[in-house]
């Protein structure tokens, strides 16, 4: 699906500029299994979704293909008979060089601050960016880093997330990757599941829902109302239910009650 241009205005009178956004799971399963299951809104996913479950999976079984998509099904080039975390470098390379450095009109002498900053934030798994620690691994004051958070979050190579009421240029309250193929391609013998399924959940909720940060580790709040906590769903007989929350589980086919199957928030667009 395209988006217009508004990360841009400084080129919107030059060029017309889209953001193409990557495959979803429900558009991954349709595409891999000759499914046609249409998108729901989230409203429909919570107060639905246990139906919505039973029209899916007398079809496909949405666990067996779960983790692939994780893995590599975001972009639509891993259909190509190539190396996917090989290309998927070499299209990462060409984001930080067009939708950064040309679009942005920085100097070509400042991309391997760029690329440096990308990789430390992978590394560090989704958090609070330590600015002054980056500024200095980087070698540049804590404004240009600033500055480029957000050229990556432009460029779709990150998320910003913030505080409810809060935005740029305010520091982000955590910073992840923005989907988690990106996390197996840089650095894959560090990748967290917990950080998965969390970057998975911002990724898919972001496109039509504004995504917060919530008060404790693990949740988010979405349009400034519900919190959702992202969590194992084996671990769930130790943890107290609450009513006022939505529980976004991984591990798990089905859900009920105010507990969703992960998986299904893939069904959004």
């Amino acid at each position: 699906m395209l988006t217009p241009d508004e990360d841009y205005p400084e080129i919107k009178d030059i060029v017309k500029t889209y953001n193409v956004r990557g495959f979803s799971f429900r558009e991954y399963l349709n595409l891999h299994t000759g499914t046609n299951f249409k998108p729901y809104t989230l409203d429909e996913i919570l107060h639905d979704h246990t139906h919505i479950i039973k029209e899916i999976l007398p079809y496909v079984r949405p666990v067996d293909h779960f983790q692939n998509y994780i893995h590599h099904g975001f972009y639509p080039f891993h259909l190509e008979h190539r190396n996917f975390s090989e290309n998927l470098l070499k299209t990462m390379n060409m984001m930080t060089e067009v939708d950064i450095l040309l679009i942005k009109q920085i100097e070509l002498k400042y991309l391997t601050k760029i690329k440096k900053l990308f990789y430390l934030l992978a590394v560090e798994g989704p958090k609070a960016p330590n600015v002054s620690m980056l500024s200095q691994e980087v070698e540049t004051s804590r404004a240009t880093v600033m500055n480029y958070l957000k050229y990556l979050h432009d460029a779709r190579l990150i998320n910003l997330i913030y505080h409810d009421g809060q935005q740029f240029p305010k520091k982000p309250a955590k910073v992840m990757m923005h989907n988690p193929n990106l996390m197996y391609a840089i650095y894959p013998i560090n990748v967290e599941r917990q950080s998965l399924m969390e970057t998975f959940f911002v990724n898919a909720m972001w496109k039509d829902h504004k995504v917060n940060v919530a008060d404790k580790e693990g949740m988010y709040l979405i349009d400034s109302k519900t919190p959702y906590k992202i969590c194992q769903a084996d671990k769930m007989s130790k943890t107290r239910v609450n009513p006022d929350i939505v529980y976004a589980r991984y591990g798990t086919e089905v859900g009920h009650d105010n507990q969703l199957p992960l998986w299904l928030l893939g069904f959004l667009f």
